[in-house]
């Protein structure tokens, strides 16, 4: 590894952004949200044909990535996600229907009600214990084209890249009392792929050199690292790469997608929803416009 000089070291913060309210709303269905300009046709036959939900995704995190040695299917991926927690705001659902999938929906994406555990006690909640719904997304770019520290210099430092999103995932966790989000069962069955249309076609990924513990560089690249004198103290820096907080999105739709919706007794079940989400200051619009069971 090469050998500099550093008196000021630029670090990658991990950001999380939510209101100020730590106590859950009760959901007001009085009012219908405002129907989309740009939402897929909604037929909502299955639920009612007036179906709809929304809720506020208020947690925002950024998470930056080293590269690794341990190849491509190990390797982590710049990472934006965004969920609901105990400081979220907002939501409603209309439907027309008492079928069973149709108020589980309406309870996961238009509720701040808390529920209700019934099924056998677990490590995470016991029977009578009450829970929430949190629905979540996380969005994935690949690494930026840089092959070395090197490489990376050559092309002139470059403090961002923009990249097209990878992958999207939906997942509908259990959040407990403590605020701790939950998934039962095996962590792959609960990811839910989907595709996002977004006003937006490529999204920064930035670039900077961070500190490094050494204990974590037994699974680092090389070839991305240097050590720099800070001080009295060597240290050692590495690149890393993660989504830029002015993510300067506006919306997003995805049209019919399987998603598994979590119950009470911890069963899940398979439905297809489609919708929007509508960005603004570090918070996001859920709406569910249309569902398939």
């Amino acid at each position: 590894m090469k050998q500099a000089t550093l008196a000021i070291v630029p670090l990658l913060f991990l950001t999380a952004c939510g209101g100020e309210n730590d106590t859950p709303l009760q959901r007001d269905n009085s009012t219908t949200p405002d129907t989309p300009n740009t939402q897929t046709p909604n037929t909502g036959s299955d639920c009612g044909a007036d179906f709809s939900a929304e809720r506020s995704l208020n947690k925002f995190e950024f998470s930056g990535v080293f590269w690794q040695v341990e190849g491509e299917r190990l390797q982590s991926k710049p990472e934006f996600r965004f969920y609901s927690d105990s400081r979220s705001l907002g939501a409603t659902h209309t439907l027309s229907s008492d079928k069973t999938l149709c108020l589980l929906a309406a309870s996961v994406f238009g509720s701040l009600n808390a529920e209700t555990w019934d099924g056998d006690n677990n490590a995470s909640f016991n029977k009578g214990e009450l829970y929430y719904y949190a629905p979540e997304f996380k969005v994935k770019t690949e690494l930026p084209e840089i092959a070395s520290l090197t490489d990376w210099r050559s092309k002139g430092q470059p403090e961002k890249v923009s990249l097209p999103l990878s992958s999207a995932n939906l997942t509908i966790h259990y959040r407990d009392k403590d605020n701790h989000l939950i998934t039962l069962g095996d962590s792959q069955t609960n990811l839910n792929p989907i595709i996002l249309s977004c006003n937006q076609a490529e999204f920064d990924i930035s670039l900077t050199l961070q500190q490094v513990a050494n204990t974590a560089l037994a699974t680092l690249d090389p070839s991305y690292c240097e050590t720099q004198t800070v001080g009295s103290n060597v240290e050692t820096f590495c690149l890393s790469a993660g989504f830029s907080q002015d993510i300067r999105l506006e919306s997003c739709k995805f049209d019919l997608t399987k998603v598994a919706l979590p119950d009470q007794r911890g069963n899940k079940t398979s439905v297809q929803v489609s919708g929007l989400l509508k960005f603004s200051d570090m918070n996001a619009e859920l709406q569910i416009i249309d569902i398939d069971l």
